[in-house]
């Protein structure tokens, strides 16, 4: 009996919250950030469907969020992100929002020493599979009436922040013009577009040649490096049916780094 009691009233605190038997796409959630973002939604009965070509990562995260209210899978980026969206309305009866956060931030570098194959290469991930990735699924989004789509920035495209990669931040700059643009035209299509402009965070990644925000902590105003908690909890609230009047923001997620001028 107090089972069943425990159980229905986190059934009804999820469906208070808005987020409850939502299903979710999400682009890049195995890092450090991202997986954190995945369990939090999972915890509040969203079903999250991990688009990714790191299955060991995915794997962990499903094994992560085993009993969860929200189910947790992953689907391979091989596929055409039409057929990978029509393989999450078949088996979830929805897509309910599209979170692309792909592509790590690599180490400041000077103009001179910048390759222009890299900034090739950026663009292709961060802004042309973006794009895509939007394209494809914006019919399904369209059927649900109230979806959300978050794309992902840095603080450096607003202000040039010396401690990020100009390639980053140069892409981070056409995803906020292309939130701005995705949101005039969907508004009312009953699809919210919002940004979130990422900065002094922990790493996503760890590789070599990747920005350390270890090595410039001491610059973030808030005083700490920022966490999975901390965007999970931003995100949390933009994928929610209570967000539906929030579009076209860029959402400054920086301790500080990067405030408006």
């Amino acid at each position: 009996m107090k089972k069943r009691l425990l159980v229905f009233i986190l059934v009804s605190a999820l469906a208070l919250t808005g987020l409850m038997a939502r299903t979710v796409v999400i682009a890049g959630g195995t890092g450090a950030i991202g997986s954190g973002n995945v369990i939090n939604l999972a915890e509040n009965g969203v079903n999250v469907v991990l688009e990714t070509h790191n299955p060991a990562g995915a794997a962990a995260l499903i094994e992560a969020s085993q009993g969860l209210p929200g189910v947790v899978k992953a689907m391979s980026n091989d596929t055409s992100f039409s057929e990978l969206f029509q393989a999450v309305q078949d088996e979830f009866g929805s897509v309910d929002g599209l979170i692309i956060t792909t592509g790590d931030m690599d180490e400041a570098k000077s103009i001179e020493e910048l390759e222009i194959d890299e900034l090739r290469a950026r663009l292709e991930n961060k802004i042309v599979e973006c794009f895509m990735r939007v394209q494809a699924a914006v019919p399904y989004l369209k059927k649900g009436g109230n979806s959300r789509i978050i794309l992902n920035s840095c603080s450096g495209a607003m202000d040039g922040n010396v401690i990020e990669n100009t390639f980053d931040e140069v892409c981070g700059g056409a995803l906020i013009s292309m939130t701005y643009a995705l949101a005039r035209e969907l508004a009312d299509q009953g699809v919210t577009v919002n940004c979130i402009a990422r900065s002094g965070m922990i790493n996503d990644h760890t590789e070599p040649g990747k920005l350390d925000i270890a090595d410039y902590v001491d610059k973030v105003p808030a005083g700490y490096a920022g966490t999975s908690e901390d965007y999970a909890a931003l995100v949390e609230f933009i994928i929610s049916e209570e967000s539906r009047f929030v579009t076209g923001n860029v959402f400054n997620l920086s301790g500080g780094l990067y405030i408006g001028r």
